[in-house]
């Protein structure tokens, strides 16, 4: 696929080079939305509130025909938005996740970093409440969705202050973010869901009855996904230690056929319990994701 100005500019090659999260967030946030149609990026719920006279380049869809029947003149519709959706992001800052391959142009947790900053600023400035759930061992950050105007500054200082540590505690965590969300929000979990196969589903199963919609975004390095390594390596587990030495060439198919049972298995959960499912690689660009999103979000809006 060629490349464009907005595909570079969404490349996490380009992100990674922004160290203030709401500079990054902003420009990244603000590229996609020009490249987008306008109508996915509206709120919901909205109500009619005055015409103004058409003025060229407006989208005809708000263009009032009949009015312009009855008086020869185009005016265009506008609309008060009233968007009252919570958003939480659930973000898995465990050992795991700070790995990064040789080639990769950042971490696991730095991408899914850049993702939840993104979501963030896309959502507030939407209209939607925003809150950040960070873990690892423990919780790192609980920041419930709120109406404060400092909710989104929180939340990106909260992203510079995280760092992944600890062995992931994915069920003690949503406990937790469970008993604090108010009923119908939008769950959106960033995680490289590893150790959590087993429990993934009843886990995701116990939101859905809450009421909240969930999109579940598994994060992975390109290593991760094909272990291309030629050499006899000792791998060591980021969050348990625990060290195995192996020649790569003999384990790489049963590796990648494992893997790929894992990804079927975490897809095939999410689609069992009605959760949008995602799968992206650290060198991927951001901008399918923030799109999918935002195709949920309006998807929610017409529920």
């Amino acid at each position: 696929m060629p490349e464009t100005p907005l595909s570079i500019l969404l490349s996490p090659q380009t992100l990674t080079q922004i160290s203030d999260y709401h500079l990054l967030a902003k420009t990244a946030v603000e590229g996609l939305l020009t490249g987008l149609h306008r109508s996915l990026c509206r709120g919901s719920g909205s109500e009619f509130m005055q015409y103004r006279a058409y003025t060229p380049g407006d989208d005809l869809k708000f263009l009032d025909w009949k009015l312009l029947a009855r008086l020869g003149k185009p005016y265009s519709k506008v609309y008060h938005e009233e968007t009252n959706l919570r958003c939480a992001i659930i973000l898995d800052a465990s050992a795991s996740m700070a790995y990064q391959g040789k080639d990769a142009p950042c971490s696991k947790f730095r991408y899914a970093a850049l993702l939840a900053a993104c979501l963030a600023y896309l959502a507030y400035h939407q209209g939607d409440q925003v809150g950040l759930f960070a873990y690892g061992s423990e919780m790192q950050c609980l920041l419930p969705p709120g109406e404060s105007s400092g909710g989104l500054a929180r939340v990106l200082a909260a992203l510079e202050n995280c760092r992944p540590s600890g062995r992931a505690e994915h069920g003690a965590a949503w406990q937790q973010v469970n008993e604090m969300l108010p009923r119908r929000s939008m769950l959106v979990w960033l995680s490289d869901f590893h150790e959590f196969e087993s429990q993934l589903g009843r886990t995701l199963q116990q939101f859905r009855f809450a009421g909240h919609d969930c999109l579940a975004c598994q994060i992975l390095d390109q290593d991760e996904l094909t272990l291309p390594f030629q050499e006899t390596l000792s791998f060591i587990d980021s969050e348990s230690n625990q060290e195995i030495t192996t020649t790569v060439h003999l384990v790489r198919e049963k590796y990648r056929q494992r893997m790929q049972d894992f990804l079927d298995s975490t897809r095939r959960q999410c689609l069992d319990t009605r959760t949008d499912y995602l799968l992206a690689s650290t060198s991927d660009n951001l901008g399918y994701l923030l799109a999918a999103w935002l195709h949920k979000r309006e998807a929610l809006h017409r529920c």
